[in-house]
């Protein structure tokens, strides 16, 4: 026999203090990262969490695609993902050297190109 159990009010509760704990400082480190790269061409950039893999993932977007393959040449993407280390470790994500990261850098241009603009199609 199979119940249609209705989440309670607690049941909602909860799932809102995993969700506010699993995305803790996230937006922070998304503020102070591109206040900090903005003048060297990122556009924008998003953290996220995945508690299944216990793997943090950054994508990171520069407005134009060359600026993609400059920013790697000159060793920006590497100080970029050494500040996202640095910043998850300041909002108490764990050790900058112990933590499970994932970059990827990509353009503005791309999502323009690609995906009608839409970041959210890009990130899925």
């Amino acid at each position: 026999m199979t119940y249609n159990k209705i989440p309670s009010e607690e049941d909602f509760a909860r799932a809102d203090a995993l969700e506010l704990e699993r995305d803790k400082g996230l937006s922070d480190v998304r503020d102070r990262l591109l206040e900090q790269f903005r003048d060297k061409g990122v556009h924008e950039l998003f953290v996220f969490f995945s508690p299944d893999t216990e793997t943090f993932g950054a994508y990171v977007f520069f407005l134009k695609n060359d600026q993609v393959e400059d920013a790697k040449k000159s060793g920006l993407s590497s100080q970029i993902e050494e500040a996202i280390r640095n910043e998850l470790e300041n909002v108490g994500r764990g050790d900058r050297d112990l933590l499970k990261l994932n970059v990827e850098f990509d353009s503005h241009e791309n999502v323009e190109k690609d995906y009608e603009g839409d970041y959210y199609d890009r990130l899925r």
